[in-house]
């Protein structure tokens, strides 16, 4: 569960290039491997309210999002616990996800939360090799930004609303506004009506299904529906 401090309006994408390519300590590029590293410090975000879900906010969000993922092999983390429902959404959004067959860390039967957060994304990164991660997490915003949806190209900071110190997560991240925050914020997550949270889940799902095509599902699944198909 994340603090949300965005002040974007719907739709808007927002590019920042004043940094092109990390520096080491020498000033030169930043090599690890051989390899140059270019920074994406361009910050890309752009957003899409659940509750008003204007088309064109939804076409602006699946198709950054499939640029951002383009011919990438993509883990999804997804964060949060079902002990409390404002932070079940990203659970919510793992289980919908594993069960399309795509490549996930965290789900109602596997939660991923303050207490497993470092261990297993360090297991993950060994078992799946991706090559992007995407974190999803719940957010508490303004109360008139309750339901948006946000995409950005910079990762999340896990646990900020309830003032945990945890790691970041994801190159990538989505963000959905579940309820009030500023306050109380563990009331408010206990609080928060699941009606809002699950229609958040859906409508998440759908749009990284509209995005992410099958070839970077997890490929383990689609031996399976293969093998199903034989028999």
């Amino acid at each position: 569960m994340i603090v949300h401090t965005s002040s974007l309006k719907k739709s808007v994408l927002q590019l920042r290039t004043d940094v092109a390519i990390t520096l080491g300590e020498n000033g030169r590029n930043l090599i690890h491997g051989g390899v140059i590293i270019i920074d994406n410090s361009r910050l890309i975000q752009t957003s899409v309210n659940t509750f008003t879900y204007n088309y064109k906010d939804k076409l602006s969000f699946v198709s950054t999002l499939k640029e951002l993922t383009n011919m990438k092999k993509v883990l999804f983390t997804c964060i949060g616990t079902d002990r409390a429902t404002g932070d079940c959404l990203g659970p919510l959004v793992g289980t919908n996800l594993k069960r399309l067959g795509y490549t996930v860390l965290g789900t109602l039967d596997e939660p991923l939360h303050a207490q497993n957060l470092i261990q297993e994304l360090k297991k993950a990164s060994n078992l799946y090799n991706p090559d992007i991660v995407l974190a999803i997490d719940a957010c508490l915003g303004k109360l008139e930004d309750i339901g948006k949806i946000t995409l950005s190209n910079s990762p999340l900071t896990p646990g900020a609303a309830v003032h945990k110190d945890l790691p970041t997560v994801g190159d990538i991240s989505i963000m959905g506004i579940v309820n009030l925050g500023g306050f109380f914020e563990l009331q408010v997550l206990q609080c928060t009506r699941l009606h809002t949270v699950m229609k958040l889940a859906s409508d998440i799902t759908h749009l990284i299904w509209r995005a992410v095509p099958a070839s970077r599902r997890d490929s383990s699944v689609n031996n399976r529906n293969n093998q199903s198909q034989c028999s």
